[in-house]
């Protein structure tokens, strides 16, 4: 849903300004700081957040299987958690004064007093987003630990093999889709100003941000498809050592009659 809404921002808020060249000063305030805080913070970190409870659950699911726990909405109240702790960066810079707005001249999301509180707000979007990244694939990195170390019993090799293939390709998956906004925070914030150049600018920054969404989704698909790959190719294993078991005890049947 986020990745859905930030590419939406593109061809419905950022290119029509950019294009139509209007200025910060001409577009409502309150409409360009509603829209570019929730698209570029809330969003932001929404979907960082989200991935986090999804490698929770998995990290709980694998280490503490037959744990039991109360009927608790615990989904709910992580959704909940996301939605808040999204807000917190949006909600506390306007204790300080400071606001979050897109700049068409730039073509970028900036803070709208950038002396005050620009370098501020950079730094803490740079060391959160980077310790989102490292939290989830801290979990990603210990189940995936667990599930190559535990001892598979009761299937072949062959099968041992595909599994531990699956568990490394859902493992990669969450790597590169954790870090994915780490490459957008360093485009942005060191690669886009080593040189003088508006297009170089460009590419570093407004275009990074929306092709790091176009990536992200472009990662699922794939995963999505490799995935079902391996669950069409399980079924078919499946079907036809059922089909050679009966053969079988066809065969003994006839040989007992």
């Amino acid at each position: 849903m986020t990745n859905l809404i930030i590419s939406a921002s593109f061809p419905f808020w950022i290119c029509p300004l950019s294009f139509l060249e209007f200025h910060a000063s001409s577009i409502p305030r309150l409409l360009n700081i509603f829209i570019a805080e929730f698209v570029g913070i809330f969003c932001y970190y929404f979907a960082p957040l989200i991935l986090i409870c999804m490698s929770l659950n998995r990290f709980n699911a694998i280490y503490f299987p037959f744990s039991s726990s109360p009927k608790f909405p615990f989904t709910n109240c992580a959704i909940l958690g996301c939605l808040a702790l999204a807000s917190g960066p949006v909600l506390v810079p306007k204790f300080y004064g400071c606001s979050f707005i897109y700049d068409p001249e730039l073509g970028i999301f900036i803070s709208e007093d950038v002396e005050s509180c620009g370098q501020v707000m950079d730094r803490f979007i740079i060391y959160s987003i980077l310790a989102l990244a490292f939290l989830s694939n801290g979990f990603n990195l210990a189940i995936f630990a667990k599930l190559v170390k535990d001892k598979m019993l009761g299937i072949s090799e062959n099968q041992k093999n595909k599994r531990k293939k699956k568990w490394q390709a859902m493992y990669i998956q969450s790597v590169i889709q954790d870090f994915l906004q780490v490459l957008d925070i360093i485009n942005f914030n060191l690669i886009s100003g080593l040189i003088d150049s508006p297009i170089w600018y460009f590419l570093f920054s407004t275009f990074s941000f929306v092709c790091i969404y176009a990536l992200d989704g472009a990662v699922m698909i794939y995963f999505y498809c490799v995935s079902r790959i391996f669950c069409c190719l399980r079924k078919a294993e499946k079907k036809s050592s059922t089909f050679v078991s009966g053969m079988q005890v066809s065969v003994r049947v006839k040989r007992i009659v």
